[in-house]
């Protein structure tokens, strides 16, 4: 059973991946990343599937794979407010609504979308269509955990040691 969770949310482009991946590192824990699952189901078809069909089967996955750890647990995805509220809770609620915090990773819009439209991106994705539906998400987006919120500006490179010893210290605070 998971004690508990870093839920590690943010707009496409805000640095999610990159910094949920140096916590794990840093941290050694598991990292459940929607879009790691998401890819690995693309290569294991022998043809295209919808990318947000695709997208919801692995965010299912994303609670399924974290409902089989223990311990601390991160776990990375975008969720949008008002359109993902549900799926997120039905999840968290599935995982026994462990304690936790939600980095919530955020720059500016222009860098975002600049981000978004130029990174190197798996073929399931299909960002280069995606860009009306990326600009509605993220106008409105926000934490959707309900946990207690880290903000960490992801513009330039974030202080990874400092939010490792935030972490650790709300992680401390629980046993």
């Amino acid at each position: 059973m998971i004690d508990f969770l870093i839920v590690v949310n943010g707009i496409p482009g805000a640095g999610k991946t990159t910094l949920a991946s140096s916590l794990a590192r840093d941290l050694a824990l598991p990292l459940v990343a929607k879009d790691a699952i998401k890819e690995a189901l693309s290569d294991a078809m022998n043809v295209p599937l919808p990318t947000s069909q695709l997208g919801a089967v692995a965010a299912e996955n994303v609670w399924a794979i974290a409902g089989m750890l223990s311990g601390t647990v991160i776990v990375e995805s975008f969720w949008a407010a008002g359109r993902d509220d549900s799926y997120f809770r039905r999840g968290f609620t599935a995982l026994g609504a462990p304690r936790g915090v939600e980095i919530w990773c955020h720059t500016s819009l222009e860098v975002a979308r600049e981000r978004f439209l130029t990174r190197d991106r798996h073929i399931a994705h299909s960002d280069a269509g995606r860009l009306p539906e990326w600009e509605a998400l993220s106008s409105s987006a926000a934490p959707i955990s309900g946990l207690p919120v880290i903000a960490v500006e992801t513009t330039t490179a974030v202080d990874v040691p400092s939010l490792v010893e935030t972490l650790t210290e709300h992680i401390a605070a629980l046993q």
